[in-house]
């Protein structure tokens, strides 16, 4: 799969911090306990020249190693059990990278995670570590390359990032250059009722995907007045 179909980028945001409703099924936070760490995945562009962003590994990798240790923090918040799950096949790991495209588009477009199955790959990785619950985390975004933030607010031009999989891959259009953009997607599979528990997003509009205080941020956000309070 082209790493740009996993590209999350936000949609047109005129706000530089928005968390979206979240949205959740009958089970409880309470109920929510020994939940399974899935593999953290981000999707980061890099813009070069111009305003067009391309998918860059190194970006991403440097924004995953950061999710990562932002997730930790929360380990106990979150109730998390030991260890992690990571998908070390390359076909497993390229159908858990498609449904969590899936998921996360459904439950974004639809507003509604009622009818949301358990993926194959997700429901195998909870069954054979003897979990109800696990947690998905995903990150999306872009940054920009030295030298071109600045270039392109010289010019006073509007800009039109190619987002990914929640616009189907059509252009946000802004009316002033962005510099940066990080999206942070949650959601909670309930293996037991084979459902989705819990769905949200952050978006933090000039602040960079890879900066480590941005991305807790984000999780303190995603989870406020489910998990805790403000």
């Amino acid at each position: 799969m082209k790493k740009v179909n996993l590209l999350l980028l936000a949609a047109v945001l005129f706000t530089s911090c928005s968390t979206s409703k979240f949205l959740t099924s009958d089970v409880k936070p309470v109920e929510i306990t020994d939940m399974l760490k899935i593999e953290p995945f981000a999707y980061i562009s890099l813009i070069k020249k111009g305003n067009q962003g391309e998918y860059s590994d190194s970006v991403s990798s440097i924004s995953k190693s950061a999710l990562n240790e932002s997730v930790e923090i929360f380990r106990e918040r979150l109730h998390l059990a030991s260890g992690e799950a990571v998908v070390i096949d390359s076909i497993d790991r390229e159908m858990l990278e498609n449904e969590l495209h899936f998921l996360i588009l459904s439950a974004d477009r639809n507003r509604n995670i009622k009818n949301l199955p358990v993926t194959p790959v997700i429901d195998s990785l909870l069954t054979a570590n003897g979990k109800r619950f696990g947690l998905i985390i995903v990150q999306s975004g872009f940054t920009r390359a030295k030298g071109n933030y600045n270039s392109q607010v010289a010019k006073g031009i509007g800009i039109g990032i190619l987002t990914g999989i929640l616009t189907m891959g059509t252009a946000a259009v802004y009316q002033a250059p962005v510099k940066s953009i990080s999206t942070l997607y949650a959601m909670i599979i309930d293996n037991q009722n084979k459902s989705v528990a819990f769905y949200n997003k952050s978006v933090l509009q000039g602040k960079e995907p890879t900066n480590k205080e941005n991305i807790i941020k984000q999780l303190e956000k995603v989870f406020e007045k489910y998990f805790w309070e403000k």
